[in-house]
């Protein structure tokens, strides 16, 4: 594919700009801080850690989603860790599990009592009570730019304010201050947000007007809200993708996911057509020698009978009398990598976490998933946390950024290993403006194919 050589300027400074992790699988106390850039490539070892990283994002969306939100929801669609004993660091129940995220306003152009680029960093220690074998109390804390809170809250998000440090108050105290005229209060009680016990009793804070009491409920309202936003723009690929079925039944809903499986890749295309012709071009700049093409019931007596279905049929574009096929009766590779093409298309402005976008392609292809990624950085928006093995989508990267397509500080290395105690250590890998990584890879990590290329024979 042809990329301009012009010196790229680095990109603003991503939503979600880093992750909070500890006592999830090989992740011990205290809880790591994870960086994150718009592109971020995650390298390591097996079981070293690197889909736990993931996890983090997949399992505070679908804990947020549930009727529980300060409850760790551990099983559902997006991320399935076993139960708390199962997920919890060294299976020890007495530790809690802590997921965070820093992230930015996701609607810097609306109404806030933050500004825009205030790192909002919220934190879950997920608790367990193992008398009573179920979940415990969790501990909520807050960083906003350095004031601080933290609380222990019960499955409604409510606490006993007892915690409240000097600090803080002072810091709502200058959010009231600045905000003497509040809008209306209602009805904020109505969804699980972190709130004083006292706030339900009709002679508490409230009730008296405490203006303190007031900015901090509509604050936990405001960060409740955002951050359900910003897991909202999640969408997650994991690690292997369904091959599409022979027929893919149609709804109402407007699908925009394709699925942690891609299971929904056919109703995505169905339901985007301008997307398939951009998944079709990618698929000529990537040399795949394929186009997909969506295929309905021509009759209406069938679609009566039948219900709306469609079919991902493939083009195969490299004869001279281009051919339909089944998708099912090319190589797996095409049903592994189309997924990815269509989802980095079709978001804009999202969070995508994809795992092991190699699977079952040669290393050609590997490379110019390289070149997906940057385009939909660059040109959608999103941002990207990959986790990957493959040496050739990375050397990709690395060249982009030497040609000047892609700024250093817009793609961040990250290697996950083990420390000597078992527990996960990442550290970022810094990348230099020659596309060069300043340090090099630790403990060897791709010395592999030297060793074969120059070791010698038995």
């Amino acid at each position: 594919m042809s990329v301009t050589n012009s010196p790229t300027r680095a990109l603003p400074a991503p939503l979600l700009r880093h992750l909070v992790v500890g006592g999830l699988k090989s992740y011990g106390d205290p809880p790591t801080r994870v960086p994150l850039a718009p592109l971020t490539l995650v390298f390591g070892p097996n079981s070293a850690g690197k889909s736990s990283l993931l996890s983090t994002l997949t399992l505070l969306r679908q804990t947020m989603a549930s009727e529980r939100p300060f409850q760790l929801r551990t099983r559902g669609d997006l991320a399935d860790v076993g139960s708390f004993r199962l997920a919890v660091h060294r299976h020890d129940a007495n530790r809690r599990i802590t997921l965070g995220i820093g992230f930015t306003s996701p609607n810097p152009t609306g109404q806030s009592l933050l500004s825009g680029d205030t790192v909002r960093e919220l934190t879950f220690g997920y608790g367990w009570d193992s008398g009573e074998e179920c979940p415990g109390d969790t501990r909520f804390s807050i960083d906003l730019d350095g004031y601080r809170a933290q609380f222990d809250v019960d499955d409604e998000g409510r606490h006993d304010g007892a915690a409240e440090s000097s600090e803080w108050v002072d810091f709502l105290t200058s959010l009231a201050l600045a905000r003497e005229v509040l809008p209306p209060l209602s009805p904020v009680l109505t969804p699980a947000v972190m709130r004083n016990r006292d706030d339900d009793d009709p002679d508490g804070a409230l009730a008296q007007g405490d203006p303190v009491a007031a900015i901090r409920l509509r604050l936990a309202v405001q960060l409740h809200s955002e951050l359900v936003e910003v897991l909202s723009r999640i969408a997650y690929i994991g690690p292997i993708r369904a091959r599409p079925e022979r027929t893919s039944s149609l709804s109402t809903t407007a699908y925009r996911y394709v699925g942690p499986e891609g299971e929904h890749t056919t109703e995505v295309l169905s339901d985007n057509p301008d997307l398939v012709g951009r998944v079709n071009e990618w698929f000529g700049r990537m040399g795949i020698g394929y186009e997909v093409r969506i295929v309905t019931p021509a009759s209406a007596e069938v679609s009566m009978t039948a219900g709306d279905f469609a079919v991902l049929g493939l083009v195969d574009v490299r004869e001279s009398k281009p051919s339909l096929v089944s998708s099912r009766a090319v190589g797996y590779g095409i049903s592994q990598i189309t997924p990815i093409v269509a989802q980095s298309l079709l978001s804009r402005n999202g969070m995508l976490l994809i795992e092991q976008p190699e699977v079952h392609i040669h290393p050609k292809l590997q490379a110019e998933v390289g070149d997906l990624l940057i385009h939909s950085v660059q040109e959608r928006g999103n941002q990207l946390l990959v986790e990957t093995h493959s040496e050739h989508l990375l050397l990709r990267l690395l060249r982009r950024v030497r040609e000047g397509v892609l700024h250093p500080n817009d793609l961040a290395v990250l290697y996950v290993d083990l420390l000597a105690d078992g527990s996960a250590h990442v550290r970022r890998l810094e990348v230099d403006e020659s596309g060069e990584l300043i340090e090099g890879w630790p403990g060897g990590f791709f010395d592999e194919r030297l060793e074969e290329v120059l070791g010698r024979r038995w």
